[in-house]
């Protein structure tokens, strides 16, 4: 509930202090009812399936009510993502095993539900059984020795990660220049048809010699506001778009560097009209770029209402508006609970609507603001995949022509809001100030 002790309003009468008490606890009754994350979806995951023979089977989608963004994963490496609904799929499974296959549903409000059936396969098929070995480099952490070991007549085969394909080595040496866990797929061509099976390969460390150009950075190694060369202070109240209840001021009380570190504070305060405030910073017209990684050490704030962020918007948002400009979520918080221990990466864009999609990160123990952690995106012409403390657990294909925004140039944001549609409103659980300190923001342009 919000503090309404300053509401000079209030104290006219008892009877005045009730209603109004009422008439305000009915009103955040309905506008948390509308918080994206809480409300039961409107929408149902439902798929069907057929045994077209003994390793075969078809998929059919048969969700209902309105979703936008659909994954499947068919529990023998591969899968889809797409915003086709009436797309099916009939998929290969060589070997005999129980498979657990998923589809998950996103609305545009970020909203998901999935359903999960079993798939059984009693039959190898002997024509053709799909393996590989991936071996780290006991000298080289950088460099995975890969060996086709499939049985069975098949007419050629190629490697893919990292956005190449090498085709017809039965024996690859793959290199991950990068920490983090990467995807490597086995193509198999037999008879026209295209059988995959993936793996993942745990890189443990960046390349010390891989090229890393360091474009852009703050490392906050001054004292008083963020560097105007760099950042912008935006001010003002009025929900900016999401029913927020902060006002975002200018004033080092919301945002200061001292130390080496930019602290960005959230009051509860009477200010501009608003019983909240906080910072919001952007480097809008000062520095955006297009591709790279851009990672940034953060200690979050915690408790309910609160909702920090670290994220982008296309350089053209001034003149094509949101979500057409596009939208990349690095790190998002909505406190309280257990969600003080969960990040969010999504993306956002136009399509035939808001459309949007993401993915969230659970820490093992503890919550985000109990120490810093690096939140990082890389992105490319093909894909934009998300990390924390070099754990990778997003990852979005953006090479289709609808998802045109995110090959734009982009800026960076960084505030701390209270309230909204999504977080809702604090309560009597959230302690004030909260902060979010930020030890250094970097973008890196990576030579190849």
């Amino acid at each position: 509930m919000i503090n309404l002790k300053n509401n000079t309003v209030l104290k006219s009468s008892t009877i005045v202090r009730l209603l109004i008490a009422v008439l305000f606890f009915s009103s955040v009754v309905n506008f948390v009812g509308c918080d994206k994350k809480e409300d039961t979806p409107d929408f149902k995951a439902e798929f069907s399936f057929e045994y077209l023979d003994d390793n075969n089977v078809k998929f059919e989608n048969q969700s209902t009510g309105e979703y936008y963004w659909i994954i499947w994963d068919f529990g023998n490496g591969t899968g889809d993502t797409t915003d086709n609904k009436n797309k099916t799929y009939n998929v290969y499974y060589p070997q005999a095993s129980d498979y657990n296959v998923t589809l998950k549903l996103t609305n545009y409000t970020g909203q998901k539900t999935e359903v999960s059936k079993e798939v059984n396969i009693s039959t190898n098929d002997a024509s053709i059984t799909l393996s590989f070995t991936s071996e780290v480099d006991n000298d080289d952490p950088n460099i995975v020795h890969l060996t086709n070991t499939t049985q069975g007549e098949y007419q050629s085969f190629k490697w893919l990660y990292r956005d190449s394909e090498f085709e017809n080595e039965m024996q690859h040496t793959a290199y991950f220049p990068l920490a983090g866990i990467h995807d490597i797929e086995l193509l198999v061509t037999k008879d026209g048809q295209e059988l995959s099976l993936k793996q993942s390969v745990n890189i443990s460390q960046d390349d010390p010699n891989y090229n890393q150009d360091l474009i852009w950075s703050d490392e906050f190694n001054y004292t008083g506001l963020p560097d105007p060369t760099f950042w912008n202070m935006e001010t003002g109240g009025g929900g900016w778009g999401n029913n927020e209840l902060q006002y975002y001021t200018d004033r080092e009380d919301n945002a200061k560097v001292e130390n080496g570190v930019l602290t960005i504070t959230a009051r509860e305060e009477s200010f501009g009209g608003r019983d909240y405030t906080s910072a919001r910073i952007t480097t809008q017209n000062k520095f955006d770029f297009q591709y790279g990684k851009i990672e940034a050490r953060i200690k979050l704030p915690y408790g309910k209402g609160l909702w920090p962020a670290f994220w982008m918007l296309g350089a053209n948002f001034s003149t094509t508006g949101w979500p057409a400009c596009g939208e990349i979520d690095i790190m998002e918080l909505v406190g309280g609970g257990t969600n003080d221990k969960t990040c969010h990466s999504t993306l956002h864009w136009q399509g035939s609507g808001h459309e949007s999609y993401g993915q969230s990160y659970v820490l093992t123990s503890g919550i985000f603001a109990d120490d810093f952690h690096v939140f990082t995106v890389e992105w490319d012409d093909q894909k934009i995949t998300s990390y924390v403390d070099g754990i990778q657990y997003f990852v979005m294909d953006i090479t289709a022509s609808f998802l045109s925004e995110f090959h734009n140039d982009f800026f960076i944001i960084m505030n701390v809001a209270v309230g909204g549609a999504w977080p809702g409103w604090p309560n009597d659980s959230t302690v004030f100030p909260q902060t979010m300190q930020v030890d250094y923001v970097r973008v890196y342009q990576y030579s190849k």
